[in-house]
């Protein structure tokens, strides 16, 4: 967990100290739709994994989207 934070970290462009599993979608500001977007597809080239569009809806911490990649 703590590489993939990092990695959020880096694409978000903040301090990986700032994000935890439990960091919740749209209660913080860095992390938007179209950060959602960014992150999947960019998650989805570092972890040769595929997060259908469906279920992220479903996300509301970075923990559920790290439980889509793992």
């Amino acid at each position: 967990m703590e590489q993939f934070l990092a990695f959020v970290a880096d694409i978000m462009g903040v301090e990986p100290e700032e994000l935890s599993a439990e960091t919740a979608y749209k209660e913080y500001e860095p992390w938007d739709s179209l950060m959602m977007l960014t992150l999947v597809m960019e998650l989805e080239a570092e972890y040769d994994a595929s997060i259908p569009m469906e279920k992220l809806g479903d996300v509301k911490t970075l923990g559920d989207l790290y439980a889509l990649i793992a």
